[in-house]
């Protein structure tokens, strides 16, 4: 009987700061928009009857079904068997554009659970989302707000490729975190699908296997990160990681990498 009413309680504390931090996805009532989790759907609610979201309550089934009709947007939370919860924004569109989309676990607003152990993070590989309190969430909302306010032109490092820029706009120190505010700048002809942005501490050289070594930095909170930068756009965002330094022999490695295409770019700050 706990997880609803964890999940319950999610939708009231959380709806709001969900909503905002969301991906927006479009439907209609000709078609299913098939979402693909990383876990089991345990449990899905829209906040509007003209969506419909179905799925195999006791198959253990990672896929749903999604549906829209012509009305105003709306939401859909989603709560997965390992406790993590995925918030996404809907807006009816009569033509769909793909129809189908597979759901990474670091898309996730974080994990609900009453209890949970955290999960070792392999080296090499993307890193999970650390689950916060209301008051972190909102407070951490507010430091990154602030930072992107502040920011000029200028840059502490930047990597152009492919008509893509992606560039280390500050890295502030407050309390126990760091706050990374990095741009996005897609200067190409192709929209640019974000599949992860990832920060990693790296030792050694890439070029010497022997002695090279990079190590995630798994964020306590990400702030507006974009799923997507249109052509021609930029976008600003933060993460939030807890505070470090770098030593002489090590440095700040940002990796970018696209959902469905080859494009990826690699940021060093020694």
């Amino acid at each position: 009987m706990m997880r609803p009413l964890i999940f319950t309680l999610y939708i009231l504390l959380f709806g709001p700061w969900a909503l905002a931090q969301g991906d927006t996805l479009y439907v209609n009532d000709t078609h299913n928009l098939i979402l693909v989790f990383p876990r089991p759907i345990q449990r899905a609610v829209t906040g509007h009857p003209n969506y419909s979201f179905g799925f195999a309550r006791d198959t253990g089934m990672r896929l749903g079904l999604l549906q829209g009709h012509p009305g105003p947007d709306s939401n859909l939370l989603v709560l997965t068997s390992d406790g993590n919860a995925y918030a996404y924004y809907l807006e009816y569109r009569e033509a769909l554009v793909g129809g189908h989309r597979f759901i990474a676990v670091e898309n996730s607003l974080g994990n609900v659970s009453a209890e949970r152990a955290l999960d070792p993070v392999p080296l090499g590989t993307k890193a999970r989302r650390v689950s916060l309190s209301q008051g972190d969430s909102i407070q951490f909302a507010k430091g990154c707000a602030f930072i992107l306010e502040q920011l000029g032109k200028a840059s502490l490092k930047s990597k152009r490729r492919d008509g893509l820029a992606l560039r280390l706009k500050a890295m502030e120190y407050y309390g126990r975190e760091t706050y990374l505010a990095m741009e996005l700048e897609n200067g190409s002809t192709i929209d640019f699908e974000v599949d992860f942005v990832q920060v990693f501490r790296e030792q050694g050289s890439p070029g010497k296997r022997s002695s090279h070594q990079k190590l995630p930095m798994v964020p306590r909170f990400k702030y507006e990160e974009p799923p997507m930068v249109r052509a021609g756009h930029k976008s600003q965002f933060v993460h939030v990681l807890p505070k470090f330094t770098l030593g002489r022999k090590e440095s700040l490695m940002i990796e970018l990498r696209e959902r469905l295409g080859d494009r990826r770019l690699v940021l060093r700050l020694r």
